[in-house]
């Protein structure tokens, strides 16, 4: 017989044949009956596996609901492992886009589809190489790699954690940690309890800095801190609790030994375990898939600065503005025992009535009925200078905030001079030069006198760019700030004009007569007349879109400089509404009334969240507020701060 008439079979591995009848055929493997893919690629469907949520959370976001880490921990997994050359995790280039390479990474962690045609993240079959497709490849049996019920490899779906790998864990930390700076704080807490690689992640400064300017009037000042003698070793006296919390531990290095002490999570956690604070809302998961993080420079906001401890403080400090809105008193402490009650200090020295007043991070600027006006420390409540220019009472004023601080840029370098305006009942505004003297004290002089009103200047308001004057004579003058030459005159209330705001080349005025009139200085032109009180406005903010008007009626209303559409109406005063104080930012307004109290309110809804009453014996003439203190003066000669940091290091924030 030929040997091309036998019926041949080609030896495995040698290059030989031989008869059919010699060779022993071994049974072929079971047909599969489930998917033994590491990770079975999700299926459409409201009830899928949502692993596809963390590609596209890294890429653009996360989604309204937060995306699941692991697969379904109710189904059974048995993996496998390929053997195969081609099978690498592939070279990706670091300008690839974050959507470019979680898919690769996918395809690098997931191995052959058993059943029907394999498809990929997106759509595309599983390939092997060119020509190849994950689809066509034949099973594999026990002896050429595959794991069946190996004891290493199965995932039990009934026990306590859920199923899956540890996605963060396997990816480079600086992308984990990127990750995770798209968190909302309760997740990221979440994260610290999974295992010790998350917590590590979780702690990253980045994670919490961004967590910090994703607030809304979160900020710092670090040039400023550090001229007010801040220093991040001060954060250590914040406030801690107890070791046993599962999330107050200490973070360590490689070698083990402590690196940085996490005091103040547990802080946080509690801060959030309160009823939530109206100011400060985080960032929308919407809003942040459609913009990008926070920029800011890294000079102001460096990375190396302890943004937990400082996320912790200013979480605190928030929390101890947003109480319920129960009665606090001088001469009452418990009323009001489950508020957070503000450290109180009252300052004396002028010899009448305080009409007005400014403050910075390190002084208080006051003027009187005395015809004077003084500088008082902010820290310790000393009188650090005293001025007279008028020959009536100081009725208004205002300063440059923290103009001795050295900022970088700043051609002046050494000493620098702050600039001061002041308004009387002698009708001059009187322009001043601030500068500090040998021995520590705030020295001043006038270096011009702006003369034109026909009566007592109430109200003062200046920018870069003009100084903003109004008067008991219903006129309004706007001054060139830097030839202080008289620019504008705007005339057109029938009462006497108690206040001003200036913001943007407009100047909205508030009148005796219960109008407030917006006006274009360089076309002096009124562009809106808003009326709504019942009876004549005595004090004005201008911030943003918002106008925020006191009166006579006892009621405080919001307005739109571009609608005049008036927003909100707020009652609670018991007397004229003399001063206000507003932060568009976070929402928060300060008011102070004739009525001898002190009223906090959330403009977003509507609601007073604090009263503070018999700090003052008479009315309130002026008030003023920052993130951290509220100062006000009165007609009882007194000067009150309600300091809400008084235990905490709290000169960073702005």
């Amino acid at each position: 017989m030929h040997p091309s008439d036998l019926d041949l079979d080609i030896v495995d591995g040698a290059l030989s044949a031989v008869p059919h009848s010699f060779t022993i055929t071994r049974p072929s493997s079971p047909s599969p009956s489930m998917d033994f893919s590491i990770i079975s690629p999700p299926s459409p469907g409201p009830d899928h596996n949502n692993f596809s949520d963390i590609f596209a959370f890294s890429s653009r976001g996360p989604s309204s609901s937060s995306a699941s880490f692991f697969p379904s921990a109710t189904r059974h997994r048995r993996f496998h492992t390929v053997h195969s050359s081609s099978y690498a995790l592939p070279q990706i280039s670091s300008s690839k886009s974050m959507r470019a390479l979680f898919p690769r990474i996918w395809d690098a962690l997931s191995s052959p589809a058993r059943k029907g045609k394999g498809k990929g993240f997106y759509g595309e079959p599983y390939t092997l190489g060119a020509d190849c497709s994950y689809a066509d490849l034949q099973p594999l049996d026990g002896e050429e790699g595959e794991l069946i019920d190996d004891e290493a490899c199965f995932m039990d779906g009934d026990g306590p954690l859920p199923s899956g790998i540890d996605i963060l864990a396997l990816l480079p930390p600086e992308l984990s940690v990127h990750i995770l700076r798209y968190l909302d704080l309760p997740s990221i807490i979440s994260c610290q309890g999974v295992s010790h690689t998350w917590r590590v992640l979780a702690d990253d400064s980045a994670v919490w800095r961004e967590l910090f300017h994703r607030r809304a009037g979160w900020g710092i000042d670090l040039e400023r801190a550090l001229a007010r003698g801040w220093s991040p070793e001060s954060l250590s006296v914040y406030p801690t609790v107890s070791r046993s919390s599962r999330h107050d531990s200490i973070a360590t290095n490689e070698e083990g030994a402590s690196s940085r002490p996490i005091h103040n999570l547990g802080a946080v956690q509690r801060c959030f375990s309160l009823a939530p604070s109206p100011w400060s809302p985080e960032l929308t998961y919407s809003t942040l898939s459609d913009k990008p993080f926070t920029s800011t420079p890294s000079q102001t906001t460096p990375l190396s600065l302890p943004w937990c401890a400082i996320y912790a403080a200013r979480a605190t400090l928030d929390q101890r503005w947003a109480v319920p809105s129960l009665p606090l008193s001088a001469t009452s402490p418990s009323a009001g025992s489950s508020a957070f009650k503000p450290h109180a200090t009252w300052i004396a020295g002028h010899a009448d009535s305080v009409y007005c007043l400014e403050f910075d991070s390190a002084r208080i600027i006051t003027g009187s009925r005395d015809q004077t006006i003084k500088v008082w420390d902010l820290a310790g409540g000393q009188c650090v200078g005293t001025f007279k220019g008028h020959k009536g009472s100081v009725l208004c004023l205002k300063f440059e905030h923290d103009w001795d601080v050295v900022r970088a840029g700043d051609e002046t370098g050494g000493r620098k001079k702050g600039f001061m305006v002041s308004g009387s009942s002698d009708r001059t505004v009187c322009v001043w030069d601030m500068w500090y003297g040998k021995h520590g004290e705030v020295c001043a002089k006038v270096t011009a006198v702006l003369r034109g009103h026909m009566g007592g200047v109430l109200d003062l308001r200046i920018d870069r760019q003009y100084i903003v004057s109004c008067s008991k004579d219903a006129v309004i003058h706007v001054w060139n700030r830097e030839t202080l030459e008289l620019h504008r005159t705007l005339v057109g209330h029938e009462g006497p004009v108690n206040a001003v705001g200036l913001q943007d080349g407009r100047v909205v005025s508030a009148s005796g007569d219960g109008k407030m009139i917006l006006w274009d200085i360089e076309s002096g032109t009124r562009l809106r007349t808003f009326e709504g009180h019942e009876r004549g406005l005595a004090c004005i903010e201008f911030k943003d879109d918002y106008i925020v008007s006191g009166s006579n009626d006892c009621k405080i209303k919001v307005w739109s400089a571009s609608t005049g559409e008036c927003l909100r109406t707020l009652v609670g005063h018991d007397a004229l509404v003399r001063a206000l104080s507003f932060d568009p930012v976070s929402g928060r307004l300060v008011s102070a009334s004739y009525d001898k109290t002190v009223r906090v309110w959330d403009l977003r809804s509507g609601r007073m969240v604090r009263l503070f009453r018999q700090f003052h014996v008479s009315h309130i003439f002026d008030v003023k507020f920052d993130s951290r203190r509220i100062v006000s003066t009165s007609h009882d000669q007194k000067i009150v701060v309600l300091d809400f940091a008084h235990d905490l290091n709290a000169g960073l924030f702005t």
